[in-house]
């Protein structure tokens, strides 16, 4: 932005005068960020406002980042600012011109730099709820030491704590936990039991606080599944009595199927017959007697049509029958329910609050820790009023980002700190207090964080009742123009997208449906620039045309290769991909928006590829880019030990610590750190049965195998004496030049995970005696997340979630799984919610059941569950599409037993919105569209397909030359000198400095451009770039400069 001011108009004035207290919807695209910082400058050239007094909360980092830099650019720029230019800064966001103002927009920068903290307060709420919390540790109940906890913290704790319960339980003989945990482990499996505990120590209002859950649970278990609280076998039995089951509709049922003279009418009345011979608790057992007989096995009636034609009372007394037979199964189901999800329960119990005491007891704070402490501490009756207090008189303008991100935790911390700004001692005092949000429920798509759209609307009704309050009081004591209403207003012009791109997702909309979104009213149409813009639909990959197109696949991708375990419509679908991102950068797509408001060619950086969930297609598309020599930034975010850049690492650290693995060894053996081929290690590890692969290697004498024994005898001595992070520096950096090697082979995205690996040793060493031994311990037992910063595409494609890519941008972008069936996956976080006396609700844990377990108010929860879920979906695809600048690309593969797209996929509801011409394509075959990239401008800059260099007359070589300079002499020598002489060289003239500094700026600027093209590539397409950057430059000092940064590159060392 470098401290540009754009002007505001309509609601954007609006929405940034300081005076009013704001409620914001802004739709994708429309510059809210550029709201908000204007807002703030707004707020910063008020006369009674401090810097100090400004709180801007934000949903990520990355968002609080740039709206710092914004700002701080900005007031840097007023500090020094030309009158006339400062007064049209100042216009543009509608502050006042005159010289008071000027004179105190000049000296905000440095009131802001004098803020406690050495700024404004932009944090996320995360941040904030931190540093709430180290204001006032004491009062928030925090131990001496307390520090975040990161994942691989949390993984480690929670198998200390089951480890520790189990131990516990068997020497105290508590055979009731023991018996849960075997239970649940054979009823759920292994792997299901850590994840359950998890979960319940995450539902911690479900245990702590006013009428918490505590064993016994079997009568809270029961009045939660809508069941009696001492339903037992008994109950269920009185349903089948004849007082409770409806015995005339079946003797009625009975008496029909007896007249029928027929197999099917016999078989029934027996049945019937028998059932009612029965007592209660044996009907209990034999209902489903009436599945297969009279009922089918669905539960509709058997033969309906037939004995209907003979008896019209039948369809009546059988749906009676039903409704009875449905009540007992359900009851029935209920009750077994309740029986092993009590237990669990208890369990989970036991093991949250170990947990907690764990937590304590080691000094650990997790995420959620944060935020319910901070809304605690703000909230207590003994101590909350006064802390709020403190804060008053800090924070009096608070400012709200990705409203519709926040969840219900979130919002009570915001509700506690603007409680009083509407009532009480700041409602009537002289200060101005204002609250700006901004949000778009279209966008809320963190479900899995507590967030959804009810929330912000919740939020939003709050503050306006708060204001509404805070006026009719102020009717009675002075007046009530002295009060502001919240201003609800909007944002509908989209500074990002082109407008038939907009025009795309404004039919998308409408043919999905606006109450598919979970939005109450539909949204106004969006308005995006007036510039040319395309949308396509490339053909589904897959199904019985796509089973036998075996050249779309390239040749390192066959069945029997190392990618056979995935499906072969993905593997095509990747290669498609991968194959038209580079058909794009050899033949060029014109983009119409470019740094210089020219027409341009697209590059690597202009293309996100972006999928709905994070599985082997990203990684997948990854590697084939990488493969086609496409510039790729890797995927947004990836577990640490999951590159096999780390897992080679890792060999050699293990083999360090233990050599005589066998499996490890061979992996090693076939790594680029190493470089055995397969054939290599299939054709030596050939051994007699019982001797381990190291000393088969130690035996070899000649060839490839005695130098591999050099190498890994080097890696060996090392082990007994140096760190884990010496030990990686040196696999890494030293003989065995292995971070080159990996480079080479994996490509240049492998350098992220890399170093993250050397940040984990250096983490571990910090709390942990440095042993190899135990950082590989370590290591394994937690999977750390790798998270890459994609703010920014450095010239590379991006490839990230939907999720991952909100708040970003790119003029191409390529929906990969459009045609994913978003019914394929469960329910997630299945719970049921209690009620709380006096209004509200507790939500209660549920582990994941199966179809047979679901009753009552189970499959209610579930139905609302799967409501938001599919509402989220939808809210999703809005995210994906409103990414795109100029055009947008829609794509997908069919799974295993698919022929088409699913209905409820994107790729199926947004086809009818093309025509059903297609056009032809170059790779896909074909293609529907809409919009169009017609009547383009000659792109001014294109650099895949550079222009041709015209011959030039061959010079002689002295006339290329410089002129050498004056040589100078050198000093004379002074024997008796005590040293050198420090005075230094008389300094160049201010021409040549110019010079030098331009000359290091431009090898530098080519040395960000240059490597990730071919080396075969680099010197024209350097010269060709120096020629539009540098044209003032003579052909010698462009030649220099060239020669200069391709010198640098070459160096092995340096790359």
């Amino acid at each position: 932005m470098s401290g540009k001011v754009f002007r505001l108009d309509g609601a954007q004035a609006d929405a940034v005068n300081p005076q009013e207290t704001v409620w914001l919807s802004a739709s994708a695209g429309t510059g809210k960020t550029q709201v908000l910082s204007a807002r703030v400058l707004r707020l910063l050239l008020e006369r009674d406002v401090s810097p100090s007094q400004v709180l801007c909360l934000t949903f990520t980092k990355a968002g609080a980042a740039e709206m710092a830099v914004r700002i701080n650019e900005v007031l840097a720029n007023w500090v020094r600012m030309k009158s006339d230019a400062l007064a049209r800064d100042l216009q543009a966001i509608g502050a006042d011109i005159g010289p008071e103002t000027q004179a105190r927009a000049r000296t905000l920068f440095t009131r802001v730099l004098d803020c406690p903290g050495g700024g404004l307060r932009i944090d996320t709420i995360h941040a904030f709820s931190q540093w709430l919390l180290s204001a006032f540790p004491g009062e928030a109940g925090l131990t001496p030491g307390t520090r975040a906890m990161e994942d691989r913290d949390r993984e480690l704790l929670a198998r200390q704590v089951l480890a520790e319960m189990l131990t516990d339980a068997e020497q105290q003989n508590d055979r009731a936990l023991l018996g849960a945990m075997a239970d649940f482990s054979l009823r759920k499996g292994p792997e299901a039991v850590e994840a359950w505990l998890m979960q319940c120590a995450n539902a911690r209002d479900a245990w702590i606080g006013k009428g918490a859950w505590m064993p016994p649970m079997r009568s809270r278990v029961n009045q939660l599944l809508g069941m009696p609280s001492d339903a037992d076998e008994t109950w269920v039995a009185g349903l089948c009595s004849d007082d409770s089951f409806d015995v005339a509709a079946v003797r009625q049922c009975h008496a029909i199927l007896a007249a029928w003279d027929s197999k099917t009418g016999r078989d029934g009345a027996e049945s019937i017959t028998a059932w009612l011979g029965l007592s209660p608790q044996d009907r209990v057992s034999a209902i489903g007697s009436f599945y297969g007989t009279i009922l089918n096995k669905d539960g509709t009636p058997k033969q309906l049509a037939n004995i209907a034609k003979r008896d019209p009372h039948y369809p009546d007394a059988i749906d009676r029958v039903i409704a009875s037979v449905t009540s007992v199964a359900e009851a029935h189901t209920l009750l077994t329910l309740a029986a092993w999800l009590t237990p669990a329960l208890e369990l989970g119990y036991a093991f949250a609050m170990r947990w907690d005491e764990a937590k304590a007891r080691e000094g650990y704070i997790d995420f959620d820790d944060q935020i319910r402490r901070a809304a605690d501490l703000l909230n207590r009756a003994d101590m909350g009023a006064w802390i709020r207090y403190k804060l008053d008189r800090r924070f009096d303008h608070i400012l709200v980002d990705e409203a519709q991100d926040t969840n219900a935790a979130q919002w009570d911390i915001i509700n506690a700190l603007t409680g009083d700004f509407f009532a009480g001692a700041g409602q009537h005092d002289d200060r101005m207090r204002t609250l700006f949000v901004v949000g778009d429920y279209k966008q809320a798509i963190f479900r899995f964080q507590g967030t959804s759209p009810e929330n912000f609307r919740a939020a939003r009704e709050r503050v306006r009742e708060q204001l509404a309050g805070a006026f009719e009081n102020a009717g009675s004591t002075r007046g009530a123009t002295d009060v502001r209403t919240l201003q609800d207003l909007g944002l509908g012009r989209s500074f990002r997208t082109a407008q038939p791109v907009l025009e795309f997702v404004d039919a998308a909309i409408a043919q999905i449906g606006v109450e598919r979104f979970g939005l109450q009213d539909a949204p106004e149409p969006h308005r995006g620039e007036a510039r040319q813009g395309l949308v396509v639909q490339w053909p589904v990959i897959g199904g019985k045309s796509e089973d036998d197109d075996s050249d779309s696949l390239p040749p390192d991708s066959e069945d029997e290769g190392a990618e056979a375990w995935l499906s072969k419509p993905d593997r095509q679908l990747a290669d498609r991909i991968a194959t038209q991102v580079r058909h794009w950068m050899d033949t060029g797509f014109p983009l119409v928006k470019g740094e210089s408001s020219g027409a341009r060619r697209a590059g690597p950086g202009d293309v996100m590829v972006l999928v709905r969930k994070r599985k082997e297609l990203a990684g997948l598309i990854v590697a084939r880019l990488h493969a086609r020599g496409v510039p790729v930034a890797g995927v947004d975010r990836l577990r640490l030990g999951a590159p096999l850049g780390v897992k080679d690492a890792m060999a050699a650290l293990r083999f360090a610590a233990q050599p005589l693995d066998d499996l490890n060894l061979a992996n090693l053996l076939v790594s680029p750190l190493i470089g055995w081929s397969q054939q290599d290690l299939l054709d030596f590890a050939f051994r007699p049965r019982g001797v381990k692969l190291w000393q088969h290697l130690r035996k070899s004498r000649e060839g490839l195998p005695a130098a591999t024994v050099g190498q890994l005898n080097e890696l060996l001595s090392r082990a007994d004496y140096e760190t884990p992070q010496a030990m990686l520096h040196w696999v890494l950096t030293g003989p065995w030049n292995g971070r080159r090697k990996l480079v080479a082979r994996l490509g240049r995205e492998v350098n992220d995970p890399l170093d993250e690996l050397i940040n984990a040793t250096f983490a571990y060493a910090s709390v942990h005696p440095p042993s190899l031994a135990g950082f590989i311990q370590w290591f394994d037992a937690g999977d750390g997340e790798l998270k890459r910063e994609a703010g920014g595409s450095s010239g590379m494609v991006r490839v990230m979630t939907v999720h991952g890519s909100k708040g970003l941008q790119a003029p191409i972008v390529i929906l990969a799984d459009a045609a994913g069936n978003p019914d394929a996956s469960p329910v997630r976080g299945l719970a049921l919610e209690e009620p709380i006396p006096g209004g509200g609700g507790r939500l209660i844990p549920l582990p994941a059941l199966s179809r047979q377990e679901k009753a009552g108010p189970l499959i209610q929860a579930e139905l609302a569950a799967a409501k938001a879920e599919r509402e989220e979906h939808w809210r999703l695809l809005y995210v994906a599409m409103t990414r795109a600048e100029e055009a947008l690309f829609i794509a997908g593969s069919l799974g295993v037993r698919e022929k088409a797209p699913a209905p409820e996929s994107w790729y199926a509801q947004l086809t009818p919105l093309f025509d059903d011409d297609t056009s032809d394509d170059p790779v896909w075959g074909s293609c529907r569209t809409w919009g169009g990239l017609v009547d383009f401008p000659e792109p001014t800059e294109s650099l895949a397909a550079p222009e041709p260099v015209a011959a030039t007359i061959a010079l002689p070589d002295w006339c290329q030359r410089p002129v050498a300079a004056e040589p100078r002499p050198p000093r004379p020598l002074a024997p008796s000198s005590a040293g050198d002489d420090a005075s230094p060289d008389p300094p160049s003239p201010a021409g040549l400095r110019e010079d030098a500094a331009r000359r290091g700026v431009l090898i530098h600027r080519l040395l960000e451009r240059l490597p990730e093209l071919r080396p075969a590539d680099r010197g024209r397409a350097a010269e060709a770039w120096l020629g539009r950057q540098a044209s003032d430059l003579d052909t010698v000092a462009r030649e220099e400069i060239v020669r200069a940064a391709i010198t640098v590159l070459e160096v092995p060392e340096w790359t």
